[in-house]
């Protein structure tokens, strides 16, 4: 197994666990998997519909973490390589260009991007928690991190 650089692991991964604070459950918190890319200016973006339950979480607290895992170590995830991501989700104004990108990693999302209600959420980074392997655990800074 290999080790990647924090930002490398992100970029190399498609999917993370987004969680956000349950409306519906309070006090619980409301995972879901997420397809996501990184911005341009290096901010993790996800497209989600307005009727989601994690968008309606979003929309009331926006605090969320992404936690991103390497499916290969699927025998045993907790021996590989993860990043959870705390971060506020912000709905993003730059619809045309994460349109583009999104589909340039996830070709066959233009039937979801078409249809009304889905919009491009970014998740400002706050603080990111890195586990590299067993031993190997320590909290960084977003500017620690430059996606």
């Amino acid at each position: 197994m290999t080790t990647l650089l924090p930002s490398q692991f992100i970029r190399q991964q498609r999917y993370g666990v987004l969680s956000t604070h349950s409306l519906t459950e309070l006090g619980y918190p409301f995972g879901s998997i997420t397809p996501y890319i990184i911005t341009a200016d290096g901010d993790i973006a996800i497209c989600i519909s307005l009727l989601a339950e994690h968008t309606h979480n979003i929309q009331v607290n926006p605090k969320v973490s992404l936690t991103i895992f390497d499916p290969k170590d699927a025998e045993d995830p907790t021996a590989g390589q993860r990043i959870t991501c705390l971060a506020e989700a912000k709905l993003s104004e730059e619809e045309t260009q994460l349109r583009k990108a999104y589909l340039d990693k996830f070709p066959d999302a233009g039937m979801i991007l078409s249809l009304p209600g889905f919009h491009f959420y970014l998740l400002k980074l706050v603080k990111i928690r890195l586990i590299a392997g067993f031993g190997q655990v320590k909290w960084l800074t977003p500017e620690q991190l430059s996606l």
